[in-house]
């Protein structure tokens, strides 16, 4: 239990050095500061199996993707702190394994980064996630809206058996709602 704590601390103090200035090399869906850099990531499509929520999509090497009931069609809601707690994946998508390349296509976010969406659910992971085959963030309330996991149909998975269903996690956002504009 401490160590799970300790990881967790440690990806967070990772992600405050990695929004105050920061960067890095790497292909992971991260949080860019220039549309030019996250046009040139590959964000990989792909499905997983997870305990609990059977199939879902997810990043080649695992990594859990969400979508946020207070998003639009194609229209992502989440920025600021939002964007620092569930980063948007971004960069221009490549689909594997049984992951519909039907419902892969891309956005342009508020400040022109190009975001990937599943069947028009903006995606986004979790700082919470401690690693590929998490899912800590499913089912919860935060930033006016829940967070789910998605299946390969590109509908999202709103109950299980097990996992995080309608837990919280700290918000700024004024206001809640269970309804989104996305007509779940």
């Amino acid at each position: 239990m401490n160590i799970r704590l300790a990881v967790l601390s440690l990806g967070l103090a990772g992600l405050t050095l990695a929004a105050c200035g920061s960067s890095s090399s790497s292909s992971k869906p991260v949080s860019s500061s220039s549309p030019a850099k996250s046009s040139s990531l590959t964000a990989t499509v792909a499905t997983s199996s997870s305990s609990g929520y059977g199939t879902i999509v997810t990043s080649k090497a695992g990594q859990t993707y969400y979508v946020f009931s207070a998003d639009g069609k194609n229209k992502s809601n989440c920025t600021g702190a939002c964007a620092k707690t569930w980063p948007p994946v971004l960069g221009s998508p490549s689909v594997l394994g049984g992951a519909s390349s039907k419902l892969v296509g891309t956005i342009a976010r508020s400040n022109g980064q190009k975001q990937v969406t599943y069947d028009g659910h903006p995606l986004y992971t979790f700082s919470g996630d401690s690693g590929p085959h998490q899912v800590a963030g499913e089912g919860i309330h935060a930033f006016g809206g829940y967070w789910y996991v998605i299946s390969p149909s590109g509908k999202p998975i709103t109950s299980s058996g097990g996992g995080g269903g309608g837990s919280s996690y700290a918000s700024t956002s004024s206001g809640s709602s269970s309804k989104s504009s996305s007509g779940w």
